[in-house]
Formats: structure tokens, sequence, C-alpha cells
């Protein structure tokens, strides 16, 4: 028996005709997945191709901003920066902070900051 004749012999497929035609519901689930799929891919490359921040990049943008502020603003945005970074506050910086007499250089605290910074892993 040739190939041919085989394939002839065998019977006819037995589904129903609704599931053996491509129709508009096919078609809408079709796009349906590839829609999702869309999501997942962009969603994975979103987090792959995510630009990396250096904390030290990021300290010093944050003491240029602040050095716009007057000095009590300064040294408390300062002193909250030391403390995000986990460093070690700098001698006499309680005391300026609680007490509107005290006075406090910011340079100290400024190198305090970026010393910190420079200990973190990136992000």
């Amino acid at each position: 028996m040739t190939p041919e004749a085989l394939a002839a012999s065998l019977a006819d497929v037995r589904i129903p005709e609704s599931f053996a035609r491509f129709g508009l519901q096919d078609a809408l689930a079709a796009c349906a997945l590839g829609l999702l799929a869309g999501l997942l891919v962009s969603a994975l490359l979103a987090r792959v191709t995510v630009r990396r921040v250096r904390p030290l990049d990021e300290a010093r943008a944050a003491i240029a901003a602040l050095a716009r502020q007057d000095h009590g603003a300064r040294i408390a945005g300062l002193a909250a920066l030391l403390r995000a970074h986990g460093g070690t506050p700098p001698d006499g910086l309680d005391r300026a902070l609680y007490d509107p007499r005290a006075t406090i250089r910011p340079e100290p605290l400024e190198a305090a900051v970026l010393a910190a910074a420079r200990q973190r892993p990136r992000r």
C-alpha cells in the first residue's frame, strides 16, 4: 500500500466544525496573547535596561541642591542625607540641629555624606 492510499483510507477528523475553522474569537484570542506577551517582554526589558545611578552621584547632586538653602535647612538636609547613607555624624551635629545658637560648618558634614555614599553599593 502506498502512503497516498494509506492517507486516503484514514477516517475523517471527528471534531466539530467550529473547532476546525479559524474564526473571529480565535483571532481575538491570538491578539490578546500577543499583547500579554508584549507586556511581559516590555516589563522584563524595563527591568534589565534601567539606568543604574551611583549613590555618590546622587549625594553630590543633593549636596549641590542643598547649597542654595539657608544655613539651618542646609545642615538639616545634610544630616538627613548622612542618615540615609548610613554615615556617622561628626561631633557637634546633635547640638547644631537642636540649638539655634550653635554653629557647625557644612563642609565636614558634606565630607561625611560623600564618604558614606562611597561605601554604599550601586542600585
